[in-house]
């Protein structure tokens, strides 16, 4: 092992031993503790109920918590059974012919039976936990079936393609509502909230509704069109959203839709924090909140007011936030963990993802403590088809559009270049799934602005989404509607059909590509091809397999070794930067 590897992997471990707890749910929690691992089950004082081997998905706790209902997988493929816990007695009784993928499961109120969607088999289960009788119903082939709690035997949508979602309470059989895109429902004390594509409703349940039509059960609608919600927390009538606006995640207080506060994680320190998730249990709000150098911890916030008590961070580094022009005038925000007191240029590791309407936000992952302790910079960039800032803001790197996010990372990388905090020799770029579609597409269309590129689970070829099993999903991202104009707009924007017409000496940064062993979503075949066309092209590319890895929760081990490899390649290729330099403090 070469001395900077070791380093590297030394640093790495020491990082990896801080956890990742999860919300209060029920009160149990799904997390992964200090030192531990896999995730496993824990009540909220702490104790561990169960950590079984294999891959915990979701749990869903009984009205009288004896029992937790989970969704657990073998692997990392993402493909998961039902379950069943025995809190008393720490057992888990799989039921291997209830076969989910990220399916939800309503308890009855007396906790003796439930309902839960098995999507792979298309059925919807009752089971009774007390005989183990079942009935399974045949889902309809073209739909998509989803409960929720709410009303007295929880809440069913339906999504049917361009017809969109209709909600029902299942015990009444009233219609609530059809929207386009419906994300989750949740009770209310005067209704049911539902978060859509166009922000949150709150509708009667004992008015049938059309639509959302404030004549049919209309309580109140909230949005905002500069903000991204990415999760919602109800208890009672009252309602709590977190959001991502410019840049920064957000927590807005509602009353009876009405917004009366908004406020932003503290930050720690030098670190700057995020808060990633909020729920509610027992009537308390409890947050999660890490920064790129602050380990993940769940927080409480007992007042729409409160101030949250930021948990400490690392002492390696310091974050900071740059905001930089794009070419045409918009502002490109980019924050910058590096170590403390760093002058100069240095290595630095420039991630993204730029897509879907998913804020990419500066969060704690081991690999960023880890880098920085070895004297490099970490960054993330926030890129337009992103969700950072807003309806706009998506819509300007979508469909057609697609091209500006790629446009955007090269002007944060000319912007960190011109500010003096990295060189394009030093500078290496990353991007996983999508986020590895933007990376290769700028290294390759923009050689002269970095050392390297690395792609992680990337769907390269973008000629041929639909070999991918999600990738049909993924067409309207790029703009593929199937019309000539919009497959030659594909092939100039696909880093595979790039490096393929590169001719041989055409300069072209050193690449890294990683495939997960077992993804379920990203075939392999289009990184093993951009590997060989760069090759050919007389490039530096190596393909690295992440055995044990998924698209999904993957345990520490297997993250260890993807992120050292990673790690280990942007060391090799920012060859300014000596084995023998200072390294931070520990971990």
């Amino acid at each position: 092992m070469s001395a900077h590897r070791s380093l590297l992997d030394d640093a790495l471990a020491r990082a990896e031993r801080h956890g990742r707890p999860g919300l209060p749910l029920g009160g149990f929690t799904l997390g992964r503790a200090d030192d531990r691992s896999r995730r496993g089950i824990h009540r909220v004082d702490g104790t561990t109920v169960i950590e079984p081997d294999g891959h915990l998905h979701r749990i869903f706790p009984s009205p009288d918590r004896r029992l937790v209902a989970v969704e657990w997988a073998p692997s990392a493929d993402e493909n998961a059974v039902f379950g069943i816990v025995d809190v008393a007695a720490g057992t888990l009784r799989l039921h291997p012919d209830i076969r989910l993928r990220y399916d939800a499961v309503v308890w009855a109120a007396d906790s003796r039976s439930l309902d839960v969607v098995a999507s792979r088999d298309r059925m919807l289960v009752t089971l009774d936990l007390e005989t183990d009788a079942r009935q399974a119903v045949p889902l309809e082939s073209a739909a998509r079936l989803r409960l929720f709690p709410g009303g007295k035997s929880g809440l069913r949508a339906l999504s049917s393609g361009s017809r969109g979602t209709t909600l029902t309470d299942r015990s009444t059989g009233t219609l609530l509502g059809r929207w386009p895109a419906l994300l989750r429902a949740a009770p209310l004390d005067a209704g049911v909230l539902v978060w859509h594509d166009g922000g949150l409703d709150a509708v009667a349940n004992d008015r049938a509704g059309v639509d959302g039509d404030a004549k049919h059960g209309l309580l109140w609608r909230w949005s905002d069109p500069d903000a991204q919600i990415v999760d919602v927390a109800a208890h009672g009538d009252r309602v709590v959203v977190l959001a991502v606006a410019d840049g920064r995640s957000v927590l807005v207080d509602l009353v009876d839709g009405i917004e009366i506060e908004r406020s932003e994680a503290d930050s720690a320190g030098s670190d700057t924090l995020t808060t990633t998730a909020i729920g509610f249990d027992d009537g308390v709000l409890h947050l999660g909140v890490e920064g790129p150098l602050t380990p993940p911890r769940i927080v409480e916030r007992t007042k729409e007011s409160a101030t949250i008590a930021p948990p400490p961070a690392e002492t390696v580094g310091a974050t900071v936030r740059h905001d930089l022009p794009a070419d045409d005038g918009a502002t490109l925000t980019v924050h910058v963990t590096a170590p403390p007191g760093a002058e100069g240029p240095v290595p630095l590791i420039l991630t993204c993802y730029g897509g879907f309407g998913v804020p990419h936000l500066p969060l704690f992952e081991p690999t960023v403590p880890a880098w920085v302790a070895f004297g490099g910079a970490y960054a993330s960039a926030q890129l337009r088809g992103g969700g950072e800032r807003g309806r706009a803001w998506r819509e300007a790197g979508r469909g057609a559009r697609k091209h500006r996010t790629i446009a955007d990372l090269a002007d944060v990388a000319r912007g960190l270049i011109a500010a003096g905090l990295t060189r394009p020799d030093l500078l290496v770029l990353a991007g996983a799934s999508l986020g590895g579609v933007i990376a290769a597409g700028c290294a390759i269309e923009h050689p002269e602005l970095c050392a390297g590129f690395v792609t992680t689970a990337a769907p390269l070829d973008l000629l041929a989404l639909d070999d991918h099993p999600l990738g049909a999903r993924w067409r309207a991202e790029f703009g593929d509607d199937g019309t000539p104009e919009s497959r030659a707009r594909l092939r100039a924007l696909s880093p595979l059909a790039q490096a393929e017409a590169l001719p041989v000496g055409a300069p072209i940064p050193s690449y890294l590509g990683v495939v997960l062993g077992e993804d379920t979503r990203v075939l392999a075949r289009d990184t093993h091809r951009m590997v060989e066309a760069l090759q050919q092209a007389g490039g530096s590319a190596r393909l690295w397999t992440a055995a044990g890895a998924g698209h999904g929760a993957n345990e520490s081990a297997a993250l260890h070794a993807l992120g050292l490899t990673v790690l280990d390649f942007a060391a090799d290729v920012t060859t300014a930067m000596p084995a023998d330099a200072p390294r931070g403090a520990s971990l």
